[in-house]
């Protein structure tokens, strides 16, 4: 499997504690410290997927300030134990999520945090292996996902229910004919892992879809504003 350092075992265990009460309390002493600047300028974080795009546009062409607010440089991170970590601290202020970890951060952690926008609803996809042409036939095999707390694990987990497949997460083994292995996989790792067969397909944001077909290593089977 790739090495990747987006969702590697300690992120998980990280945010794990992070979105907890007593986990985020010294960064949310942190926070409220923070909180007290007046007029705190926008302190974007992000991660380099196509998702931060919008902040990033609107870095670059102004937007902010043609508001009337203040803006420092975006932040780049690596991690979405990364991106929690500086957000409920008040390192950075706006920051881009996955809708699940959203949630879990305002009502987990109790972090003050609020969704002013979507960013998309319908913009991923379920890229596959050129050879396999339906959802049932991913039984037996392996699928990436981007994290487990992710819009992306659901559709995809509901879109193998209603095939008849059974998703489950193995470390070790061959899953049976009517399983199919979920693994986490940083998004830039998928494409390489597809091109060797490591996986049989991934369910992620753009450009990851178009890269698989582009290269000819894959199709895109399904678009989850389809499910």
């Amino acid at each position: 499997m790739p090495t990747h350092d987006f969702f590697s075992r300690r992120d998980i265990m990280k945010l794990s504690a992070l979105l907890t009460v007593s986990g985020a309390l010294p960064l949310l002493n942190a926070y409220q410290a923070r909180a007290q600047e007046p007029d705190a300028p926008v302190r974007i974080g992000y991660l380099p997927i196509t998702d931060a795009t919008p902040l990033l546009v609107a870095h670059a062409n102004g937007y902010f300030e043609a508001e009337g607010i203040k803006a420092e440089k975006p932040v780049l991170l690596r991690s979405w134990a990364q991106i929690v970590e500086a957000f409920i601290s008040g390192q950075v202020n706006v920051v881009h999520l996955l809708s699940p970890i959203t949630v879990w951060a305002r009502f987990g952690s109790k972090a003050p945090a609020k969704v002013v926008a979507w960013n998309h609803m319908a913009g991923s996809g379920l890229t596959v292996l050129p050879e396999i042409n339906s959802v049932k036939e991913l039984g037996g095999k392996t699928v990436a996902i981007p994290f487990w707390y992710s819009i992306h694990n659901v559709v995809l987990q509901a879109l193998l229910k209603e095939n008849g497949l059974t998703p489950v997460s193995k470390r070790t083994g061959t899953p049976a004919a009517n399983e199919v292995n979920l693994v986490i996989m940083a998004p830039s790792d998928m494409v390489p892992a597809l091109a060797t067969k490591q996986v049989a397909g991934y369910i992620v944001a753009e450009p990851f879809n178009a890269a698989a077909e582009l290269q000819g290593i894959g199709k895109v089977l399904r678009f989850t504003g389809d499910v």
